[in-house]
């Protein structure tokens, strides 16, 4: 791609630093570029519940200056020009798919149509917690499962390409939970799948999770479901930086922004329905779906975590004897940590995606 940006030419050569000016990064560089390729789309798996989706199509394997990576820098052989696959994204709790507007842009880059959807209760897709536009609630983990489900096969359809382009799996958090119950129930969906800082099992605080059930059992049978988890609240636009789950100062803030200014962005807190729920996913991964997955998977885990469990997902892991990679330094939003970082985080991603080793 030919730029005369500013961020690019104020830049010594071959280097990654969009930090420097993220702003002027994201409004010159990275929107201009994704934003006439997306195309925004409500699918409705069932009537009157419209998931929000947004379709990015590539141009194709091409340079990024911005990455100083070149598609085919990773060993796999592909000509310039042919768009490698499709990859879809799950996002994480309370996240949208603006959030992922850096990450899709160098997806786009690598030769990679892109799919995100938001999941019920997220952002622009319907909810089930009423007009609390702070509150997230599911009445069942597999609703989000199935969602993401038909979302991915709507992908296939969109770029009419159902056995021809291979299907990818990018899942963070929450949205990593819900990636590896699909990719167990639906094993031949995906090509590959990589889990970044996935939910397996959230952290409860100071409570040890036995009693965190007990509690939130407790509460469901009191009709509290649609209630906030105690500590938590509705959003007040107050998180700081430091309370955040990113490294990177930039990248936070250019998101705080948008949140701040779109209440439907303003998804924040959970309730004992969602929790309850939580609690039953963890049952089934741990339980029975490493038994079903059987295509390769990469977890990546933030070595700063304090989100979700690391002990559960490395159990998971070995369960499944997939790969683990660990990014030190990293909180739980990896894909929002200092520049270094998300350099060699992206690449790695590609390089997974792109490499042609059958096991993970």
């Amino acid at each position: 791609m030919k730029t005369n940006d500013k961020h690019t030419n104020n830049k010594k050569a071959n280097t990654f630093r969009p930090e420097e000016n993220y702003n002027q990064f994201m409004e010159e560089s990275v929107l201009p570029y994704i934003l006439p390729r997306r195309e925004e789309r409500y699918l409705s798996r069932k009537v009157g519940q419209q998931i929000y989706c947004a379709f990015f199509t590539a141009d194709g394997a091409s340079s990024d200056p911005d990455t100083n990576e070149h598609s085919t820098s990773t060993g796999a052989d592909h000509d310039s020009g042919n768009v490698r696959g499709i990859i879809l994204i799950s996002h994480g709790f309370t996240e949208t798919a603006d959030k992922y507007f850096e990450v899709i842009y160098y997806f786009l880059k690598a030769g990679y149509h892109v799919c995100i959807p938001e999941h019920c209760g997220h952002g622009r897709s319907y909810r089930l917690a009423g007009e609390d536009l702070s509150l997230v609630y599911t009445d069942s983990w597999q609703r989000y499962v199935d969602d993401l489900g038909f979302v991915a096969k709507a992908a296939k359809d969109y770029w009419e390409q159902k056995n021809k382009l291979p299907l990818f799996l990018f899942a963070h958090s929450m949205g990593g939970g819900i990636g590896a119950a699909l990719t167990a129930k639906e094993p031949h969906l995906f090509h590959k799948v990589l889990l970044s800082s996935p939910m397996i099992r959230p952290c409860t605080g100071g409570v040890p999770w036995p009693a965190a059930k007990l509690i939130v059992s407790a509460m469901c049978a009191f009709g509290k479901n649609k209630s906030y988890v105690i500590g938590q609240h509705s959003y007040d636009g107050k998180e700081t930086f430091e309370e955040s789950f990113a490294t990177s100062r930039a990248r936070w803030a250019w998101y705080k922004a948008k949140t701040d200014a779109e209440p439907l962005y303003q998804t924040y807190a959970a309730s004992y329905g969602w929790l309850r729920e939580a609690v039953r996913l963890n049952r089934f991964l741990i339980q029975d779906a490493w038994k079903q997955i059987t295509v390769p998977v990469l977890l990546v885990q933030a070595m700063e975590e304090t989100v979700v469990s690391k002990e559960q997902q490395e159990l998971f892991v070995r369960k499944l004897s997939a790969r683990l990679v660990r990014i030190p330094g990293a909180k739980h939003e990896i894909f929002r940590s200092d520049d270094e970082t998300v350099r060699r985080y992206i690449k790695g991603c590609l390089n997974f995606y792109s490499s042609t080793a059958e096991t993970s």
